[in-house]
């Protein structure tokens, strides 16, 4: 007889601004929007981890068990505090997701993944090799072999090269894909028909304003329209946006990679297209994309890091709302003003926007 999986969902972090606070409210309506799938999809056990006094009292008003997280003031260890539910608990087959991870996420993407878990041993199941947030794992004790990681991007690797786990290439499908990092996400998934439930009542009380999103979703179907993309894009990215877009593209892919190989934390970021910004400032610039193209998305990210701002979290959220009056550093206040009164409407945001939030917008476009 196979044994069942456990579904571990971690949701957690310090909050320290206002904008933090909303997205914190919407990423606990999509946790229990996740619940509700992974049940459809088959999910007897499942164990969610969290600090939230308030999202831990409405999972286990539905049955769920809530493994209480260290206090938020304490430093958080992931690939430890995984441990510690998979011993607690006597986990084999375990397919763990961080709370957001996966929004649009569907029971029968539940259930597929679950099926083979449970028809397999010995396997690692992960939705990016490099650089996962969806990762299955059989048995659990092969956490015990290999160097806890302090993120969740590198369990799949730990558990592939140090445990020797057989890496199973999962679906490539967009909920599988798409995560929620930045408040771009949350902008891409509002506009999106297949957001739970919970989510949708939560994205109903936000105050943000969604017509640069409806915007660009409406040119990437014109057929006289052109869209720049920049940033971190991937191989498989372009060609599905080659397949699905109707639009012309010009597309500028650099620095793929920063974070996974710290060329970030080592100040080693060098981006061509940041050295144009620094020639043409920022207004001309966004002049600049306003002649070639008709809306441009952008990670900035990279272009952060080129020129060197130490940001907050809240500054970069900020920016990526296009809010102004709440951004404290100088030139990012400059950048984003820029951005926001340029002739063409302008998506900002991180490397999730110019993978899954890309694709998730086309989606959204094709189902009206």
């Amino acid at each position: 007889m196979a044994q069942k999986v456990t579904l571990v969902v971690f949701e957690g972090g310090l909050v320290f601004s206002a904008l933090e606070v909303h997205m914190q409210k919407v990423r606990q309506g999509m946790v229990l929007d996740l619940v509700d799938r992974a049940r459809q999809g088959g999910f007897e056990h499942i164990i969610v981890v969290t600090p939230y006094q308030d999202l831990a009292s409405k999972l286990q008003a539905t049955g769920v068990q809530v493994a209480v997280d260290r206090e938020l003031g304490e430093p958080f260890h992931f690939g430890q505090q995984l441990m510690d539910v998979v011993q607690s608990y006597g986990l084999e087959k375990v397919l763990y997701m961080g709370g957001a991870s996966a929004p649009l996420i569907s029971s029968g993407e539940f259930q597929y993944l679950r099926e083979l878990l449970e028809q397999n041993d010995g396997i690692l199941l992960a939705n990016n090799y490099y650089s996962a947030d969806i990762v299955g794992f059989s048995p659990g004790r092969a956490l015990e072999r290999i160097t806890l990681p302090p993120i969740d991007n590198t369990l799949a690797l730990a558990l592939s090269n140090e445990a020797g786990l057989r890496w199973v290439p999962t679906q490539r499908t967009l909920g599988l894909n798409f995560d929620v990092d930045t408040p771009t996400d949350i902008m891409i998934m509002s506009v999106h028909p297949d957001r739970g439930f919970h989510t949708s009542q939560a994205v109903a009380d936000l105050s943000w304003d969604f017509g640069r999103y409806t915007e660009i979703k409406e040119l990437i179907g014109n057929p006289n329209g052109e869209l720049v993309i920049y940033g971190r894009v991937g191989s498989n990215l372009f060609q599905y946006l080659d397949a699905n877009t109707r639009c012309r593209l010009r597309l500028y892919s650099e620095e793929r990679g920063m974070k996974a190989l710290g060329r970030d934390a080592r100040g080693e970021v060098k981006a061509l297209m940041g050295r144009l910004i620094e020639q043409l400032g920022f207004e001309g610039f966004f002049a600049f994309l306003a002649e070639i193209a008709m809306g441009a998305v952008l990670d900035t990210r990279v272009l952060f890091e080129h020129f060197g701002w130490q940001l907050t979290s809240a500054d970069r959220f900020a920016s990526d709302l296009g809010e102004i009056d709440l951004i404290s550093h100088p030139l990012l206040k400059q950048f984003t003003r820029a951005a926001m009164e340029a002739p063409i409407p302008v998506l900002l945001g991180g490397h999730s926007l110019v993978t899954g939030g890309l694709w998730a917008l086309i989606d959204a476009g094709s189902k009206g």
